[in-house]
């Protein structure tokens, strides 16, 4: 939809096709911490929008269209709350066109009606299910500390804006004057000037949400980059061709130099020092032929753990699951004959094991280190749940990637099976003051028994923290 948009907006056939390409050279490539996220999901309803507001300025005017867009705004702000000011950006840019202020305070009026129908429906669904009360909860006491740390963070972010994908997030230097030389164009009633005007508040606005009020993960930052892609072709820059070649022939000259190993040295040694080296060369993963390899075994009907593991780019971060080694505990807790409920997977990959072996949770949060990282009140909170939960809980899986970088000395281990590396503090705290009845290969995951009364439990601020700090 954003290069279809972009075509209407005035870019070539063959500027499309370069978009493209370097869209399918960015989005699929990407670890596997960017797929399936909520942000590219909320890119749908959000160009649907964008393209039926085109529309209207083109034919005559529709109440039904109105509330059709608004409904789309809707859906993706169920999604996602922050399309809201997406949605408010992008209707106060292209107010601009409307012939009278009559005319266009009946466009708002409508198009925040279909929004709110939508609104509407979603709250009647949630009353339905029983689950408004936890909707509240969620905002009350869960995003206002989420949205206190996303302030705290904003100097990181703004540090940052232009690493998250070298070379394609470096463009935006070129990209955000464009687009802002775009909105003269927001009232011409030049169809394809207006179009690339919108197309630019969007880029905008999609960036400037992201920026101010999302945290730094890179998935974040996926939509705006799409979203730039196509500002490029809609203006005629052959921006996005230069990323595909420059990608093309730095792989290709990474694979010569693998072969040499002075050269090898020096890419190492520019990358370290050079922040402009670092964004240009960039090695594709197209061009890790360890992974291509591995190509066609994807495509069987039950890849091995070992093949989804090498294909993956994300196992060994805490927040990445690795197949081999949560599948060795998989394979351990099915020997246990475990129910709903016995099974709580801590810290934040190991919830993977509950589709594995298709039980339902023992404790409701999935990526608890997430969680506890909110702040005080939502440690407490998560401590009374999974004290709760204990009488019916049987196992806990831990995962030490989430305690240390050390992971070459994980199997180098004590007479209670908890690595030597392991701080004596933590040792008192839940999981590891249970006993260790299982050990993944690698000595990632830990399966603990749940023997013991828990008394408290303290996930480290930083990796391979020497000791507590005290809480707030």
């Amino acid at each position: 939809l954003s290069l279809r948009w972009a075509r209407r907006a005035g870019a070539t056939p063959s500027g499309v096709a370069w978009a493209a390409a370097a869209s399918v050279a960015f989005y699929p490539w990407l670890h596997e911490f960017n797929h399936v996220q909520r942000d590219v999901w909320m890119m749908l309803p959000a160009l649907a929008a964008v393209g039926l507001r085109l529309r209207r300025f083109e034919k005559p005017h529709s109440t039904l269209g109105c509330l059709a867009e608004g409904v789309l705004w809707g859906v993706g702000c169920w999604i996602k709350p922050h399309l809201v000011l997406i949605a408010a950006l992008v209707w106060l840019t292209t107010a601009a066109r409307f012939a009278s202020r009559r005319r266009a305070l009946f466009d708002l009026a409508t198009t925040v009606g279909g929004g709110v129908l939508i609104g509407l429906a979603g709250l009647g669904w949630l009353f339905a299910t029983d689950t408004w009360s936890h909707f509240v909860d969620v905002w009350v006491n869960w995003n206002t500390s989420y949205a206190a740390i996303v302030r705290k963070e904003l100097p990181f972010r703004i540090i940052t804006q232009l690493d998250y994908f070298p070379p394609y997030s470096v463009c935006a230097v070129l990209a955000v004057p464009l687009a802002c030389w775009n909105l003269r164009d927001r009232a011409s009633t030049d169809p394809v000037a207006f179009a690339r005007a919108t197309l630019a508040t969007l880029y905008l606005a999609w960036l400037l949400v992201s920026l101010l009020l999302q945290r730094p993960f890179h998935y974040v930052h996926v939509p705006e980059t799409l979203l730039m892609l196509g500002l490029f072709a809609a203006n005629r820059w052959p921006v996005p061709a230069i990323l595909v070649f420059i990608q093309l022939v730095i792989g290709s000259l990474l694979l010569v130099a693998d072969t040499q190993p002075r050269w090898q040295q020096m890419h190492q040694q520019s990358r370290r020092s050079s922040w402009s080296y670092r964004q240009l060369a960039e090695r594709h993963a197209l061009f890790e032929l360890d992974r291509t390899r591995l190509w066609l075994a994807c495509w069987e009907r039950e890849p091995s753990r070992d093949v989804r593991k090498s294909v993956g780019r994300w196992v060994d971060h805490f927040g990445g699951i690795d197949p081999v080694e949560l599948g060795a505990v998989a394979d351990f807790l099915r020997e246990q004959h475990l129910r709903d409920g016995e099974l709580i997977a801590w810290h934040d990959s190991p919830h993977a094991l509950y589709l594995e072996l298709g039980k339902s949770p023992g404790l409701r949060f999935q990526h608890v280190g997430t969680a506890w990282s909110l702040g005080p009140r939502q440690r407490a909170q998560i401590l009374t749940e999974l004290q709760a939960a204990l009488p019916r809980a049987r196992f806990a899986v831990s995962d030490l990637h989430r305690i240390t970088r050390e992971h070459g000395q994980l199997n180098f281990v004590s007479a209670d099976g908890l690595p030597t590396l392991l701080p004596a503090w933590q040792k008192e705290h839940f999981p590891f003051d249970q006993p260790v009845v299982f050990r993944s290969p690698s000595g990632r995951y830990l399966v603990h028994s749940i023997r013991n009364p828990v008394i408290d439990s303290v996930i480290p601020e930083t990796l391979d923290q020497p000791k507590p700090n005290p809480m707030p």
